[in-house]
Order: structure tokens, then C-alpha cells, then sequence
């Protein structure tokens, strides 16, 4: 049997949540149902272990990374800044 994923949020995601426009929104909790169903997909980033994206639109990212059967969701924002932080967020994670 599949394992059923549980999803957690970096603390500081929810900061990123809030730059985020209504429309936007909308997308991501969509795409949020998906990475549930099936987190493991092909989007695999370099420099991460288990690291994944997801596009929200042309330049939102979304950036998160399974352990277990944990998905944490690290960062959501535009192309760069996703990318610069998550790293970050990643290694904040495995060291608490």
C-alpha cells in the first residue's frame, strides 16, 4: 500500500504565502492536492536530497522536500528567490 503523506510547512513559508496574490493562491492549493497524491515527481533539484519543485505560473516556484512520509513545503515565490532560500530552509529543517 502507498504510504498516505502527511504535509508540513517550513515556519517561514507562510511569510511567502502572504506576498502571494489571491489568483495565485487558488493555483497552489491545487497543486498542493496533487504533490500529496504523488510528491515523487520528476522535478528533482540539484543540490537537495529529495528535493523537488513545482511551477505555479511561469515564474512562482514552489520548492519542497519529502523525508519519510513528510512532505515539507520549504518555499513559494518567484523563480530566484525560491531558489536562494531553499537551501536555507532545507538545512534549518535537518538541523532543529
Amino acid at each position: 500500500m502507498e504510504p498516505s503523506w502527511v504535509v508540513k510547512e517550513h515556519p517561514d513559508f507562510f511569510k511567502d504565502l502572504d506576498k502571494l496574490d489571491t489568483s495565485i493562491l487558488n493555483i497552489f492549493y491545487q497543486k498542493k492536492l496533487k504533490i500529496k497524491e504523488n510528491p515523487i515527481r520528476l522535478k528533482h533539484l540539484s543540490g537537495g536530497d529529495k528535493c523537488y519543485r513545482e511551477a505555479i505560473t511561469d515564474n512562482i516556484r514552489l520548492v519542497y522536500y519529502t523525508k519519510d512520509n513528510v512532505i515539507w513545503l520549504l518555499t513559494i515565490g518567484r523563480h530566484k528567490e525560491a531558489y536562494k532560500q531553499y537551501l536555507k530552509r532545507l538545512y534549518s529543517l535537518k538541523t532543529d
